[in-house]
C-alpha cells in the first residue's frame, strides 16, 4: 500500500511537471494581482484621508469649545466677584450654593494639604449654574478661583483638557467625576 501512495505521489508530480501557463496566462495572471494592489492602495488612501478629514472637524470645532469656556472662566475671574458665603468647609458651601444640580466635589488635582477653600458663589458657565469657588494655594499664598460645572455634552469626549491664557488669565481645564473644573491664576 504504501508502494502505490508513492506511485501516485510521482504521477500527479509528473503530470503538474509537463503543465505550463502561457506567457499570455501569466501576463493575465500577473495583472490581476496588480488589479487587486492597486484597488487595495487606493481604498486604503480614501480612507486616511477620510478619516484625518473627519479628525480635523472634530478637533476645530472642540477647540473652539475649550477656548469659548476658558475665555468665559476668565472674563469670570477677572470680575473678581464677591463670595457669597466664605467657609473653609465643602458642605458649608454645598449646603448654601443647594440650586446646583450636582454636588461640588474636592478635586483630586487639589489636594488638602496644600489647597483650601475660602468661599464660593452661584455663576454660569456655557450658559449654565455653576459654581466660583475662591480657593488658596497654602505653599504660596496665592488665591485662585476654581470653577465647577455640569460636564458640557461637547467636551465629554475622551481627549484630555489643558491649560490656556486667555485675557492674561491662565486657565486650567479638567474633567473629573462627571464635572468640568476650571482653575483660574
Amino acid at each position: 500500500m504504501n508502494k502505490n501512495k508513492e506511485t501516485f505521489k510521482d504521477a500527479l508530480r509528473k503530470e503538474f511537471e509537463q503543465k505550463e501557463l502561457s506567457e499570455a496566462q501569466l501576463s493575465a495572471l500577473q495583472q490581476l494581482g496588480n488589479s487587486n494592489k492597486t484597488h487595495v492602495r487606493l481604498l486604503s488612501s480614501l480612507a486616511a484621508a477620510l478619516l484625518l478629514c473627519t479628525s480635523l472637524i472634530i478637533f476645530t470645532g472642540w477647540s473652539q469649545d475649550y477656548q469659548r469656556i476658558a475665555a468665559e472662566i476668565a472674563y469670570n475671574h477677572n470680575s473678581q466677584m464677591q463670595m457669597e458665603v466664605k467657609s473653609d468647609v465643602f458642605d458649608d458651601i454645598q449646603h448654601y450654593l443647594n440650586r446646583l444640580d450636582f454636588s461640588l466635589i474636592a478635586s483630586e488635582q487639589l489636594p488638602a494639604n496644600v489647597w483650601r477653600i475660602i468661599g464660593g458663589r452661584y455663576c454660569s458657565i456655557d450658559g449654565k449654574i455653576a459654581a466660583q469657588l475662591k480657593v488658596e494655594n497654602r505653599e504660596n499664598g496665592e488665591v485662585y478661583t476654581l470653577y465647577q460645572a455640569k460636564l458640557p455634552e461637547m467636551l465629554a469626549s475622551d481627549k484630555e483638557l489643558d491649560s490656556i491664557v486667555v485675557d492674561g488669565v491662565e486657565v486650567k481645564l479638567w474633567k473629573e467625576k462627571g464635572l468640568l473644573l476650571g482653575l483660574a491664576k
